[in-house]
């Protein structure tokens, strides 16, 4: 999986040793992890920066009275930024609004799930602005604040399923759930391997110690390894996808569809 590390917008001094960890994508964020108050002068640093434009920017969409303001978002794009997270959006009537004010068709947007109103309206979503959606995730602590329910895998499942699957629709980037919790080793390994069995593509990733753990995780076996070689070697010698016929490994019957598995498992390797 690829890994969207979250960087307070007050801590941008922090980007190159989060970097340095070997991170797939970092999120600088200006929503909840800075004040309304700190966001007009962190916004001076963006202006004179510019290689903060490789990054995503979760962006506030709504002002300290919670009503829909793009003023930000507005200005970033103005100075050139075109990767962004979108959070908070509460319905497709709001998502609407803020895709409908963009003239700018090269942004590569994130949209966190955080409502269950959004939630139910996805698929909507998605088909109508899929031209500007690159990734799909859950803003699972705000979604169970609002449900009311406890945050846990258990709770979360439905959820986490669908939104999947709505990824897999338009084929966007999947991204699983950001851990809280950072005192609980042993849970956030059954996390990732949970999000992982489940297919999802990357996951969220809130602390240096995190990122860690997870490289430390063996997310594909030896054997899974040597299966994916056999299968791609047999690709190698048939000369494309096309060409391949069903064979059989190690008693198992191996067709087409298993041949993005075995590119997945070989490509985890190569890492």
């Amino acid at each position: 999986m690829d890994s969207y590390f979250f960087v307070p917008g007050n801590r941008v001094h922090k980007l190159d040793s989060i970097k340095s960890l070997g991170v797939s994508q970092i999120i600088i964020d200006l929503e909840d992890a800075v004040k309304f108050s700190e966001r007009e002068e962190i916004f001076k640093k963006f202006k004179n920066t510019e290689n903060l434009k490789q990054h995503f920017v979760r962006i506030p969409l709504f002002n300290e009275k919670e009503v829909l303001d793009l003023h930000f978002l507005n200005n970033f794009i103005a100075l050139g930024y075109t990767k962004f997270v979108f959070p908070k959006l509460n319905s497709f009537e709001e998502v609407s609004k803020v895709f409908n004010s963009i003239n700018n068709i090269n942004l590569q947007v994130i949209l966190l799930i955080e409502t269950p109103r959004l939630f139910l309206e996805a698929k909507e979503v998605l088909l109508t602005f899929k031209r500007f959606v690159t990734g799909i995730g859950i803003g699972s602590h705000d979604f169970m604040s609002v449900v009311g329910g406890e945050h846990s895998l258990k709770n979360l499942e439905f959820l986490r399923q669908q939104l999947l699957y709505l990824a897999r629709m338009i084929n966007i980037t999947a991204i699983d759930i950001a851990s809280m919790n950072l005192n609980e080793e042993e849970a956030f390994k059954e996390e990732v391997l949970d999000g992982f069995k489940k297919g999802y593509d990357a996951k969220f990733f809130i602390h240096p110690w995190q990122f860690k753990t997870y490289q430390e995780l063996k997310l594909y076996s030896k054997e899974e390894y040597i299966w994916a070689t056999k299968i791609l070697t047999t690709l190698k010698e048939v000369g494309s996808e096309e060409e391949f016929n069903p064979i059989v490994i190690d008693g198992e019957v191996i067709e087409r569809p298993h041949l993005n598995k075995a590119k997945k498992i070989n490509k985890y390797y190569k890492k």
